[in-house]
């Protein structure tokens, strides 16, 4: 299994508009930017998690991006089913009922952690990774 382009661009656009959750709305050039993703593709990921509920759009010059709920409320699943729909590892095809059965539950697992993992949590990491430490005495 590989994560996508569109998923990984879609979760590190929220991770932008979740660190800059209480400053207001970003804009996409911004993010992109940032980001060193392709504004275009960019453009179309954001209206998939504006139409999902995840984000909302501000118009205007001064428009831009903004996450629809706290950063706490949003899971990674919700932004990777945003851009990706519905997520399914277990091809019903198979034929052997105990691979089907293992697949099933690791499936499960996944999407469970998947779930686990909030938007804040990231933000909360992102952070930490980003301290500068300090030496002095």
């Amino acid at each position: 299994m590989k994560i996508t382009a569109r998923a990984e661009y879609a979760s590190v656009a929220v991770l932008e508009l979740a660190l800059n959750f209480n400053s207001g709305q970003i804009q996409a050039k911004e993010i992109a930017d940032r980001q060193n993703i392709p504004l275009k593709f960019l453009e179309q990921i954001l209206i998939q998690l504006r139409n999902t509920g995840l984000v909302k759009s501000v118009r205007g010059a001064a428009g831009g991006y903004l996450l629809a709920q706290p950063p706490d409320r949003i899971s990674l699943k919700d932004v990777v089913e945003a851009v990706e729909g519905e997520l399914n590892i277990v091809d019903e095809k198979l034929t052997d009922s105990t691979l089907r059965a293992v697949w099933a539950e690791i499936q499960e697992d996944f999407l469970s952690r998947l779930d686990s993992v909030s938007i804040q949590s990231l933000v909360t990491r992102k952070l930490r990774e980003n301290q500068v430490p300090d030496f002095q005495i």
